[in-house]
């Protein structure tokens, strides 16, 4: 089997969510050594020779830098990939980002993480918006296999975009390779004096945990609020602290030094900002939105929903109750190993994705 490999994601700085799992998946599947494992003999990495190249790369993949005409993803996305797999005798192409080429040499495989701009229309300008529904339908009519990360959007792809259900496999996304242990080791001093907030994308709505936390402050919480992310927390209020994006390291280490991670997002995919939060021992304030229940089980402190009310009711009683905050993190640690265990397995996304290769090639 000899597979190429959409890997632009993992040349953002930091990685967001689908790098990260692109990451993990790739740990996995690369060839170390002749035959590689899952029967896997050649894995190429194709990337955007205008980006910085990523690092580290899994050793046994084959690194592509492909150049565009143009400018933006797309450019490179219908001109340059599939041009270079008319050059190269691959078995299988896989995109890991919603869209496919046009033009397909080669048998194709997408990952289709979410449905948001679909569920969500008031996330998106019009223009985003469309450029999402054209790609994900081009992708959903013609990619041999769809991949998603859980069985909610498994069904969504299938009602929504209209893929019949023998073409649509779900491989939950893994958790970074040794990231249970890097949070451990990067635990920061002052552990347990504030609790963590993600902002970025408005399904997140941090808004809505600043105001949480001031409810719960005003009402006895000691601890502070760090907040991580690109989109910076509204100003005035004391106690707050926004360190910006942040890399694997230093976010493991927040994880692992939060008295609470609070995440009161309004639609997850998957949410594996979550997931990395219950792996580092951080009792985890969020709603069983998308597929949060499906994926975190017992563990999370669950609110009926992601309101500033709710979510400050259980940041207080986690910050006051030492019993309670113990038994969320011992939940959502023992959570993260019972899924890390299933990821060995013929249900974790190596298994179900080298599968989807297999089917995608006819083999």
């Amino acid at each position: 089997m000899k597979a190429a490999i959409d890997a632009r994601t993992l040349q953002s700085k930091p990685l967001g969510g689908v790098g990260r799992a692109l990451a993990a998946l790739l740990a996995r599947i690369a060839p170390g050594q002749a035959g590689g494992p899952n029967g896997i003999e050649e894995l190429h990495l194709l990337l955007d020779d205008r980006l910085p190249a990523p690092a580290p790369l899994p050793p046994g993949a084959l690194v592509h830098r492909l150049r565009a005409p143009g400018p933006g993803g797309m450019a490179w996305l219908q001109w340059a990939a599939p041009r270079w797999l008319v050059g190269h005798r691959v078995d299988v192409f896989h995109c890991p980002f919603y869209g496919l080429p046009y033009r397909q040499p080669v048998p194709m495989v997408v990952t289709v993480y979410d449905l948001s701009f679909q569920r969500h229309p008031e996330w998106f300008s019009r223009r985003r918006r469309a450029a999402f529904l054209l790609q994900s339908g081009h992708a959903a009519r013609t990619a041999a296999v769809v991949l998603t990360g859980s069985e909610q959007v498994a069904a969504d792809i299938e009602t929504v975009l209209g893929v019949e259900p023998a073409r649509i496999r779900v491989a939950a996304p893994e958790l970074p390779t040794g990231f249970t242990d890097l949070a451990a080791r990067a635990r920061p001093a002052g552990a347990g004096q504030y609790v963590l907030a993600l902002g970025g994308a408005e399904r997140r709505r941090l808004p809505v945990a600043v105001a949480a936390w001031q409810q719960a402050r005003r009402r006895g919480l000691e601890a502070g609020l760090v907040v991580v992310g690109t989109e910076a927390p509204p100003p005035g209020p004391e106690g707050i602290r926004w360190v910006g994006p942040v890399g694997d390291e230093e976010w493991a280490g927040l994880l692992a030094g939060a008295q609470a991670f609070v995440y009161p997002t309004a639609y997850e995919g998957f949410g594996l900002p979550a997931l990395e939060a219950a792996a580092a021992g951080a009792p985890v304030v969020c709603a069983a939105v998308g597929a949060l229940g499906e994926v975190l089980g017992d563990a999370p402190a669950w609110v009926d929903r992601p309101a500033a009310g709710p979510v400050a009711d259980a940041l207080l009683r986690i910050g006051t109750d030492p019993d309670y905050r113990r038994q969320r993190s011992e939940a959502g640690q023992y959570r993260a190993a019972e899924l890390a265990h299933r990821a060995e397995g013929p249900e974790g996304a190596a298994a179900v994705t080298v599968a989807a290769y297999r089917r995608a090639a006819g083999r």
